[in-house]
């Protein structure tokens, strides 16, 4: 039981940090004075990050074990949010590129987690996974924009609340 709810809990830790920006863009295009090509940059930095560094996590999950890796990536993942609240778009975008390169590492590993830890229920644990990702992206991308304005704190308030159950 406690592997499923940690399983569950770094899957859904993975996509709110990404899904969350674009409900408050125009928001941080504004007060960062972002042109569109900035925006765009900011949307596509997770998925360059993707590609660019997800061949490094298996040399990584053998090298430091697939649970501390995750964890790392999760820590990561918080990291990222809260350097993404500084005040300026550098701190926009290097949290983004934090966040980006962790859920790199973890979309890797989480797969090879579940052939390792469940192999007799790969299909299932592979769907639970995705399906918890899905929903957590989901929720990010529905609540955020009502965080931003019960926070009082703007984007940056609604942002960041995805800390938080990372952090968890």
């Amino acid at each position: 039981p406690i592997l499923l709810l940690g399983f569950l809990l770094v899957a859904a830790a993975l996509r709110p940090a990404v899904s969350s920006v674009g409900t408050v863009l125009p928001e941080i295009q504004a007060d960062l004075g972002l042109t569109s090509a900035g925006a765009a940059l900011l949307t596509s930095l997770p998925l360059l990050c993707f590609g660019l560094l997800a061949p490094l996590a298996p040399r990584l999950g053998r090298r430091l074990g697939i649970e501390p890796t995750l964890g790392a990536a999760v820590a990561v993942i918080v990291t990222g949010l809260i350097v993404r609240l500084g005040p300026g778009a550098a701190s926009v975008f290097a949290g983004t590129i934090l966040i980006g390169g962790a859920i790199a590492l973890a979309n890797v590993l989480m797969p090879a987690l579940v052939r390792r830890d469940f192999p007799r229920h790969v299909g299932l644990m592979t769907g639970i996974y995705t399906g918890s990702m899905t929903v957590a992206s989901t929720i990010a991308a529905a609540v955020t924009v009502p965080l931003s304005l019960a926070s009082g704190l703007g984007w940056r308030g609604g942002l960041g609340f995805w800390a938080l159950p990372a952090a968890i």
